[in-house]
């Protein structure tokens, strides 16, 4: 009988605290379950399905098993700690009865061994259900085409369960060194003790405003892509904190506000919820805080996420905007010139006779490019600036000749020696502007270049800003730049020629033209033996190379997805443990007023007030912290070659009002089971 005790016991406080352990176990295969599929997902024999985007797909797979993982094990280990609170009470009592602190190791150890065995057995039970179907998802989301031959991983369940085991091991650890410290009379007292009433840190909510303010001006006042990636992290960091310090502060202040006020607070319907929530309201707003926090990161990752999937179409005909795209450098400008450009020309003509193909060119164009620093009106080169510390002003500049320009755009403008127009990807507002390269300026008066924005094809890659320079006398700028970067250490520059195409009619895939016409016009080049060593060939094919692009897109967009859900059940699991630890402290209160005359009609009543003061607020932090990240996330978009704002907006307020109905549906949910606790109502 002796050798059942303790394995019953054990089976019996799991089974009588139901209402709190069967969450934490469902959390708990939610999280393994995901764990195995991503790294399922991330296995090579997922990613040899992909005709294009392997690595992309694996990379961004592999970083959300790491995102999961660091997850699971502060969310995991803290949801334990409310569990151990929750019954020091009942480990107290056993204490007392006689048991010593080995036979409640003993108990804690075979509870852990149980819901760790459920949870990892099952978790990779409905991964392995799931993993095939999330296969095939991600597959089609891509474009590709999928087999539908079920497997498993025996790897990634090898990992995923022996990752998950120290996870629980670690937890195991962390409750019997609770358990071993505390006394009898302590673990009897902990669940009971009450928290004093708390004063209203008033340096505590000017702190956090001040941060929060700081964070804030980071996100709205950033400049560029670049700053943005720098400065994120930073300002992510900010606004958890500030989150912290106003929700504890701040909470505890509208308790007294409330208190304050005698015509609310000497209500009924108030009375009761505002004068327990005084005592707990230090916790109370660290909880708020921490579901404020999840609900943001939701928000942020699906609102991106969605927006990168449904721009993904735009993003590579930006990126690529004709069928073939060609790009020659040269070392040199000689490799500019215009006899040598035709006999190019010449070659891609020939190649197209020769096969019977029809081509449109979509564009010539020629132009040097380096990168630079703006300051004011000067665009300067990095021999000026040996230490970058302000990102902001870096710049990708690229100088085109205005026969390139009218070529490209149709037009016939004509600049005077001494004029320039000037198109930048950020806002500028110039009369002149100099080009400066140690003791070299160049200084241009600008010409309105109209309402027509010019940009060289597959500028929406680059990570800096781009800014064009149009001038009369392309040659002569360029050359003398390129002299004096010349005797600069580590100057990087290129004289570049675009030449983009659409094949409307051949024989040939478009992807085989591409590679056969590069094979025709690279014999031309290798003809010249001026150029021959100074040039370098490439092409993009937009289907192939758009693969790529639509891989990460797709890979964001389900990863995106699914880190969602994970962090769904986190906030919904801290959500309902909030109303269950709170429905007990409170149900001696509401038993009380029962006895002195309240209704049940109104003990609802008085819930719905408390639950309504409080619960609602971390959505409109929610709301408000992803309003102010908005142009910051949007700035790192564009990194990714997003630069619809208009998809962007539509996408974060759909994402908020769909976020607020799942909260409003969760907030009834759990709303019902406080209810049911201080009522004394038997589920």
């Amino acid at each position: 009988m002796k050798t059942f005790f303790y394995p019953k016991l054990a089976w019996d406080g799991i089974r009588k605290n139901k209402r709190m352990v069967f969450p934490y176990i469902l959390t708990c295969i939610c999280m393994i379950s995901m764990f195995y599929i991503l790294s399922f997902l991330a296995s090579p024999n997922t990613t040899s399905l992909l005709p294009r985007g392997a690595d992309t797909t694996c990379l961004v797979m592999t970083l959300g098993c790491v995102v999961i993982a660091v997850f699971s094990v502060i969310f995991l280990y803290y949801t334990n700690w409310f569990l151990l609170r929750r019954r020091a009470g009942e480990f107290g009592l056993y204490n007392v009865l006689g048991m010593n602190k080995g036979n409640l190791v003993r108990i804690i150890t075979l509870e852990t061994i149980i819901t760790s065995a459920i949870s990892i057995f099952f978790g990779i039970l409905v991964g392995i259900v799931l993993s095939k179907l999330a296969e095939t998802g991600l597959i089609k989301t891509i474009g590709a085409d999928t087999n539908y031959s079920f497997r498993v991983e025996p790897f990634c369940v090898a990992l995923t369960v022996l990752f998950y085991v120290a996870i629980f091991a670690l937890i195991w650890l962390s409750s019997v060194i609770k358990i071993c410290r505390n006394s009898a009379v302590s673990l009897l007292k902990s669940d009971k003790a009450g928290e004093k009433v708390p004063k209203a840190n008033w340096l505590l909510g000017i702190l956090g405003a001040v941060i929060l303010g700081i964070a804030y001006y980071i996100a709205v006042y950033i400049g560029d892509p670049v700053s943005a990636i720098v400065w994120f992290f930073l300002a992510v960091i900010l606004v958890i904190i500030a989150t912290y310090l106003l929700m504890i502060a701040g909470s505890v202040l509208l308790c007294r506000i409330l208190q304050k006020n005698k015509k609310y607070y000497y209500n009924p319907r108030h009375f009761v919820s505002v004068s327990s929530m005084v005592y707990r309201m230090k916790r109370n707003g660290a909880g708020l805080a921490s579901i404020a926090i999840i609900a943001t990161m939701i928000l942020v990752m699906i609102s991106s996420a969605f927006s990168l999937w449904f721009g993904t179409k735009d993003m590579i005909e930006a990126r690529y905007p004709a069928d073939i795209n060609f790009t020659f450098r040269f070392e040199e400008s000689q490799g500019l010139d215009e006899e040598r450009l035709n006999n190019l020309r010449k070659a891609f003509e020939d190649f197209r006779e020769q096969n019977g193909a029809e081509t449109k060119t979509v564009a010539d164009m020629c132009y040097w490019e380096a990168s630079c620093l703006v300051q004011d009106n000067k665009l300067c080169f990095f021999s000026d600036f040996p230490e970058i510390t302000d990102f902001e002003k870096l710049r990708d500049l690229k100088i085109v000749p205005v026969s390139s320009y009218n070529m490209y755009t149709g037009k016939n403008v004509a600049l005077d020696d001494g004029e320039a127009m000037v198109f930048s990807s950020l806002d500028m507002d110039y009369e002149t502007v100099e080009l400066t390269v140690g003791s070299l300026t160049e200084s241009y008066k600008l010409v309105d270049a109209g309402e027509d924005e010019f940009f060289i094809s597959g500028y929406v890659s680059n990570v800096l800003p781009q800014m064009i320079v149009v001038v009369p006398d392309f040659i002569r700028v360029s050359d003398s730049i390129t002299q004096v970067l010349n005797e600069e250490e580590g100057a990087y520059y290129n004289y570049e020629w675009h030449y983009d195409f659409d094949l409307l009619n051949s024989s040939m895939s478009k992807l085989d033209y591409a590679m056969e016409v590069k094979a025709a016009v690279s014999e031309a080049m290798v003809n010249d033996p001026e150029i021959a060593d100074k040039s370098y060939l490439y092409f993009d094919e937009r289907e192939y190379d758009g693969a790529e692009i639509m891989a990460f897109n797709g890979s964001m967009f389900f990863i995106g997805v699914i880190l969602s859900v994970v962090f769904g059940f986190a906030a919904v699991l801290i959500i309902y443990y909030k109303q269950i630890s709170e429905g007990y402290e409170d149900s001696k209160r509401f038993e009380v007023m029962r006895k002195v005359g309240m209704t049940a009609k109104e003990i609802r009543k008085n819930i719905n007030s408390q639950l309504l003061v409080v619960f609602f607020i971390p959505l409109l932090f929610a709301g408000v912290h992803l309003a102010f990240a908005f142009p910051m996330i949007g700035k790192i978009l564009n990194l990714f070659g997003l630069f619809d704002k208009g998809l962007f907006i539509t996408t974060t307020v759909i994402s908020y009002l769909l976020f607020a109905v799942f909260y409003a549906v969760v907030y009834k949910v759990t709303s019902n089971v406080y209810y049911n606790i201080v009522s004394n109502t038997k589920e």
